[in-house]
């Protein structure tokens, strides 16, 4: 069996992967992109379609997914639209009181139910760029995007590009998500084999979400957290200081109580090759780092500090 012990930075560095493919999710996205593209070819919206206020506001509030890619096409995000969306609000353009934030299927619900609601959108997504009133409220870096009559007639190719670069949150997200499934997959043999549990959550040995507790977030014997970046991020330093916290918090146990505990950085992705210090700090606090080359590691991390216990 492999042994337990820690990677050294240079073997971390030198097996660290890049950029990680899985076919499911590019098929995913790819389909995604397919269904934004099926409705982009609404001849109100088409390449050759002459825009109006009318006819967007008959796009928005009968079509699903309108609001998607008239987003995308004008490259607003959503979480902006829905802040533009709540300035309407307070401004008193769209009646009613104010006192929380619409989520965004909440506004598509209303789209498809409420006309005059839908016409005041399409005039600000059409026009709002020459609104003078919105001038005041709204940066001119966002105000430039609510410019649909100008923005629209794209070709198919390059909506398909622009529909691919706005999903870029949801890719890295999944990707993500992927991962995570990859060690719980590795977790589940294990478990399997030698009946030992994993948990996920809050537990009284660190002040932030574990991502993996062995066997049990009451009594985790080993602590593993993970992150997998393939681009950089403010996030980043967030997770790097929350693993180092957790490190210390598993060693200050392990003095006070004389335990044996392990504190797992399960780290990858070229966004933390690209921060090479935060890296090797990450590779130095912890008592093992794997990666996912090194992800059959956990087998005997895990036996050398539950089996014992």
């Amino acid at each position: 069996m492999i042994e337990a012990r820690k990677l050294s930075f240079q073997e971390v560095w030198e097996t660290s992967t890049i950029f990680y493919v899985d076919e499911e999710l590019e098929n995913e996205i790819d389909a995604k992109v397919k269904t934004l593209l099926k409705v982009a070819d609404d001849p109100r919206i088409s390449e050759s379609a002459t825009i109006d206020v009318d006819s967007i506001e008959s796009f928005l509030s009968q079509t699903g997914n309108a609001l998607d890619v008239i987003l995308k096409d004008i490259q607003l995000s959503e979480e902006k639209f829905l802040r533009i969306v709540s300035l309407l609000r307070k401004l008193g353009r769209i009646p009613g009181v104010f006192e929380s934030e619409w989520g965004i299927e909440a506004v598509k619900s209303k789209l498809h139910k409420e006309t005059i609601f839908a016409h005041l959108l399409a005039e600000v997504l059409v026009d709002g760029k020459r609104d003078k009133d919105l001038s005041c409220y709204i940066p001119r870096y966002y105000l430039d995007t609510l410019n649909y009559r100008e923005i629209k007639g794209s070709s198919r190719t390059a909506r398909m590009t622009r529909y691919k670069s706005a999903l870029i949150g949801t890719y890295g997200a999944a990707k993500g998500y992927k991962i995570e499934g990859k060690i719980k997959a590795r977790l589940d043999v294990i478990s399997n084999q030698y009946g030992i549990s994993y948990e996920q959550g809050r537990s009284r040995f660190i002040e932030t979400d574990i991502d993996f507790a062995i066997p049990t977030l009451e009594d985790p014997w080993v602590i593993l957290m993970s992150s997998f970046q393939e681009t950089t991020s403010s996030g980043q330093t967030t997770k790097a200081r929350d693993m180092l916290s957790a490190f210390e918090r598993v060693v200050h146990s392990n003095s006070r109580y004389q335990e044996n505990r392990a504190f797992v950085n399960f780290v990858d992705g070229g966004g933390w090759l690209a921060r090479k210090r935060d890296l090797n700090r990450l590779v130095e606090h912890c008592h093992y780092f794997i990666n996912l080359y090194n992800l059959d590691m956990l087998d005997p991390i895990i036996l050398k500090h539950v089996l014992t216990i």
